[in-house]
């Protein structure tokens, strides 16, 4: 099948040029003009590991490969066994991972990831059923140890951050003691398996379409955060010392659970707390984490669609907002995107447009890849677009159309999933490196190097929405 690619992919070989060349010619693509490029970061994540999707367990992992990162929704309640039959959960927790709760093997899905060079970051959301004694306790509100805790009290989430100690326990870079480890029956006994190097705390905590007892403040998840950063400076009592990530698997990076859009305050309250509140002053957070969808309205589906560009969305610059005070306030931290997209169901708020002779899902491809340069360009660490499947490409309600592939039982590739891959595979190994002026306003042309060899690539397209 063939697809009209509006964005041009130019490879450049500096060595390649002959000694009569011009110096402009032969010039490193790194040293060639560069203009409006404040976003140029330091860190060495390329283009083919940046580019991310949001998935499950039950993706097929042949279609996960158009992409080199996948943020995988993970429920807490997959890792307990056996608490329907008197389940006496923390301290004593049956954590199950292989097989899981509902049956899956993680051990051997994370492992087959690594192999086809996908990064994988769990994301860790929902709360455990059992908790407050019960075995119905809502599965979106804050994860407090019991019933009247105060939910700005890092002491109120040992629970919580037991089983972070126990995942990176067992999918960290460093082996653990089997005598920490609290595992199910029949369960194998293994630790620092090195197949997660990121773990994500809970999912667009803001919320608040959920209610008071779901959406956290930020003063209320960065106390939560702390306990299962590192059992809030170890400070945490009980549990043979088993709470925090870090404490697991120092080397592991601890993302912030991704916000319901670019709030910029939240994680200044935040630091407000960590200061405040941890002993070590630290930001307790390794990345922060923001989502961001292209609404007609700016604001949500309430404005009515179809939804705009990301240039017209103005993707880069509400992204610059973020990495510029990253780079002032919080200089070693992440900064990801881990949720945007558009829909190809037309009656969607979410929906692009048909533009010219491209129809929806080809639209979609190109303004996917086009977000993906706006976030580079910005500086952003990580770009996950929402989500690898279709939820139902029938159902007009957003989100249930924005995948690059079909739904669960199909599977088919869309036009997106093509345009996706194309670019992943031939920005392997590169980073952005800046904006090359162009003559033209409508055409914007960015810069990438490799950081293996002496090869560069221009990326040009028209930033219009006309055809």
């Amino acid at each position: 099948m063939y697809f009209h690619f509006i964005i041009w992919f130019v490879l450049l070989l500096s060595n390649s040029c002959s000694k009569n060349s011009s110096a402009k010619e032969s010039a490193p693509i790194d040293t060639l003009d560069t203009i409006n490029s404040p976003g140029v970061s330091n860190s060495q994540i390329t283009m083919d590991q940046f580019i991310g999707a949001n998935g499950f367990i039950d993706d097929p992992a042949e279609k996960i490969k158009a992409v080199g990162f996948l943020r995988e929704y993970h429920n807490w309640g997959w890792d307990e066994g056996n608490w329907e039959s008197g389940y006496q959960s923390y301290p004593n927790s049956h954590m199950a991972w292989a097989p899981s709760k509902p049956g899956w093997s993680f051990d051997d899905f994370y492992s087959a990831l690594n192999k086809e060079n996908i990064m994988v970051s769990p994301c860790i959301q929902g709360a455990a059923s059992w908790l407050n004694a019960g075995n119905n306790f809502p599965f979106n509100n804050k994860p407090i140890d019991a019933a009247g805790m105060s939910t700005s009290d890092p002491n109120s989430y040992h629970k919580k951050a037991h089983h972070l100690f126990q995942f990176v326990a067992r999918y960290g870079s460093v082996s653990v003691d089997a005598s920490k480890l609290t595992l199910a029956p029949g369960q194998p006994v293994k630790s620092g398996l090195g197949v997660i190097k990121y773990i994500e705390d809970w999912n667009e905590q803001d919320k608040s379409w959920q209610g008071k007892d779901a959406q956290f403040s930020p003063e209320e998840y960065a106390a939560m955060a702390s306990a299962d950063y590192d059992g809030h400076c170890n400070t945490l009592t009980g549990g043979n010392g088993t709470f925090g990530a870090k404490n697991a698997d120092p080397n592991i990076k601890y993302v912030m659970g991704g916000l319901v859009d670019l709030d910029l305050d939240y994680v200044k309250r935040m630091k407000i707390w960590f200061e405040a509140n941890r002993k070590d002053k630290k930001f307790a957070t390794d990345v922060i984490n923001f989502h961001v969808y292209a609404w007609k309205d700016g604001n949500s589906w309430q404005g009515g669609g179809p939804a705009v560009s990301p240039e017209a969305a103005l993707f880069r610059q509400r992204a610059e907002e973020i990495t510029s005070y990253r780079d002032k306030n919080l200089p070693n931290v992440e900064v990801w995107i881990s949720e945007f997209g558009w829909d190809t169901n037309p009656k969607s708020p979410l929906c692009v447009p048909a533009i010219g002779s491209f129809d929806l899902q080809e639209v979609q491809g190109m303004w996917l890849v086009r977000a993906y340069l706006a976030f580079a360009a910005a500086g952003v660490d990580r770009a996950q677009m929402f989500s690898l499947r279709d939820g139902d490409p029938n159902d007009a309600t957003w989100f249930s159309s924005s995948g690059l592939i079909g739904p669960k039982g199909n599977f088919s590739p869309k036009k997106s999933w093509y345009y996706v891959y194309t670019m992943k595979t031939l920005l392997a190994n590169m980073k952005f490196i800046g904006e090359q002026k162009s003559e033209n306003s409508d055409v914007l042309i960015y810069k990438f190097k490799n950081l293996k060899t002496s090869e560069g690539i221009y990326v040009a397209w028209a930033k219009t929405s006309k055809g």
